[in-house]
């Protein structure tokens, strides 16, 4: 019931779910970011520099939407092993 109550913390069950879906999304973004790279070598490999910039950036927005994410996890969970 102290749930209920209105400015309460959120329950445990919803703090999970939220971290899940965060990391989920890091998982996601990973693995994006790891195409990004594979396309970034293969445009190098030819010589495509207008790829290539292109690619930095998509590597470079990835990377900080997963900065993003790891620092809200770390500031839910200030002062533990995170």
């Amino acid at each position: 019931m102290a749930n209920e109550v209105r400015g309460s913390a959120p329950s445990p069950r919803i703090e999970d779910a939220v971290d899940f879906a965060r990391l989920d999304e890091i998982a996601r973004l990973a693995a994006l970011a790891s195409s990004c790279c594979k396309s970034l070598a293969l445009a190098a490999s030819r010589g495509d520099k207008l790829t290539l910039a292109v690619h930095c950036r998509q590597v470079a927005l990835v990377i900080h939407g997963v900065f993003t994410l790891v620092q809200e996890l770390a500031r839910e969970t200030e002062g533990s092993s995170l």
